[in-house]
């Protein structure tokens, strides 16, 4: 257990005293006030027990572990506007929350990749939400913080401190343990999911669509704890960003190789991620590899669908916008090509906005994205849920950062469902294109103790 009787007494009393302003300014108001108090304390040893809520989100590699548990307020949103609808919900809260400390306010933020077709497998996650979490630790560069936070209304606080410190007495160690997984069954099978491609590879070829990316998913049964299988992902993929979104009895998981966007000060920063090759152990195979995809006429085609989408939908939100070089990404089982992107935002721009005009990208939907999103709804047996969606954060200023929700599973009750797609142009050929999402399934699969789907 965290020694939760040694942590910094005015931060407790910083709440409970925010709480009583905030009392006072919501009767004045006549709305509910976020309160936000946070310091930096000495390092609390293991990392905590991922609860419910709660949400997970790790850089390995800069440094960065962010738990966070509880809702001090939260907002489900849905429809094409759910971005936009966050944005505006957060920004109502943020601009009259009273806080103190190093660390200002922050709220987390999940995407369904679509619109919502109400399944049981999905149970608890909603087509959007945008939630601000009652305590908050985090680890950023070797120091450490801790933030708690609460909503306050015109009758008081109390009640609301109190469930704060609650949910802070409660948290647990993350204990180590084994990870163990089967495969159960594949969704749909690998035959009739090769056909699916053929299809899509003539509706490509006839013009219908110019790209469409189909997911296949895995079920598997499963005996490991969702901080086990996250512990995994961070020490295997240390350059990815490890997220992980526990609700309603369920944790959606994964390490993403893919940065949706990045906020900070009206400045953004995106990329173009697509196209793909497998990594040898061998140096001078892995190089011919990754030649091979530089000099790939089908993989150059189906990049820069990505990247024109990319540089149409920022264009309207900045009035400057820089397309770098196309390069290579090399994760330890893939390598990707990749096109960064920066820009410097129109006023009032924040990151949900800017996530709004890039999802879904033809990375993980296809072009044209509608009629793309349309194949995929008619098409694909399981429902992507917030496979392919987004996941992230965002402070009170509207600076933050999401990630496409890719290379992820969901748990549920001792079972797996683990996803992964493949973009599907004219020439893609069935049997390749499933043998790439059987390497993109691997960072899971083995992070839930599965040796091969």
């Amino acid at each position: 257990m965290p020694r939760v009787t040694a942590l910094p007494a005015q931060l407790l009393r910083g709440l409970a005293d925010l709480a009583r302003r905030a009392r006072a300014a919501s009767v004045r108001g006549g709305s509910p006030v976020l309160v936000w108090a946070s310091t930096r304390v000495e390092p609390l040893g293991l990392p905590w027990t991922l609860t419910s809520p709660g949400w997970v989100w790790a850089k390995p590699a800069r440094g960065l572990a962010v738990w966070a548990s509880g809702e001090a307020w939260a907002a489900e949103v849905s429809g094409a506007g759910r971005f936009s609808e966050a944005a505006r919900a957060w920004r109502r809260v943020a601009q009259g929350a009273l806080w103190e400390g190093p660390l200002a306010p922050v709220a987390f933020a999940g995407f369904a990749f679509d619109a919502w077709r109400g399944t049981e497998l999905w149970e608890g996650f909603p087509e959007g939400v945008v939630a601000v979490p009652r305590v908050l630790r985090a680890r950023i560069r070797g120091s450490e913080y801790l933030a708690v936070g609460c909503l306050v209304g015109p009758e008081g606080g109390g009640d609301e401190v109190e469930r704060t410190l609650q949910v802070l007495e409660g948290a647990e160690e993350a204990s180590p343990e084994a990870t163990w997984g089967q495969v159960l069954r594949q969704l749909p099978s690998p035959e009739r999911w090769m056909a699916e491609v053929e299809r899509a590879e003539a509706a490509c070829r006839a013009g219908v669509l110019r790209k469409v990316v189909l997911a296949r998913c895995v079920e598997v049964a499963v005996r490991a704890t969702p901080d086990a299988v996250l512990r995994r992902l961070q020490d295997r993929y240390a350059t990815c960003t490890v997220f992980a979104v526990a609700r309603a009895g369920a944790v959606f998981l994964g390490a993403s190789p893919e940065r949706l966007a990045w906020v900070r000060r009206g400045r953004v920063a995106t990329q173009a991620l697509a196209g793909t090759a497998p990594r040898s152990a061998l140096p001078r195979e892995d190089q011919r590899l990754r030649a091979q995809l530089q000099e790939s006429a089908k993989e150059a085609h189906e990049h820069e669908l990505v990247a024109g989408h990319v540089w149409d939908a920022l264009r309207p939100l900045c009035v400057a916008l820089h397309q770098g070089r196309r390069g290579v990404v090399v994760l330890p089982d893939l390598q990707h090509l990749r096109t960064p992107f920066r820009g410097r935002l129109t006023d009032g721009v924040g990151i949900l906005e800017v996530g709004g005009r890039l999802h879904p990208t033809p990375a993980v939907a296809g072009l044209p994205v509608q009629a793309a999103t349309r194949w995929i709804r008619q098409h694909e047996p399981v429902p992507r849920g917030w496979y392919a969606g987004t996941v992230g954060w965002v402070d009170a200023c509207g600076a933050g950062e999401l990630s496409v929700a890719i290379r992820s599973a969901l748990l549920r009750e001792g079972r797996g469902w683990a996803f992964s797609g493949c973009g599907v142009v004219a020439g893609s050929q069935p049997l390749r294109e499933y043998q790439e999402s059987q390497l993109k399934l691997r960072a899971v699969l083995e992070a839930l103790g599965v040796e091969g789907p």
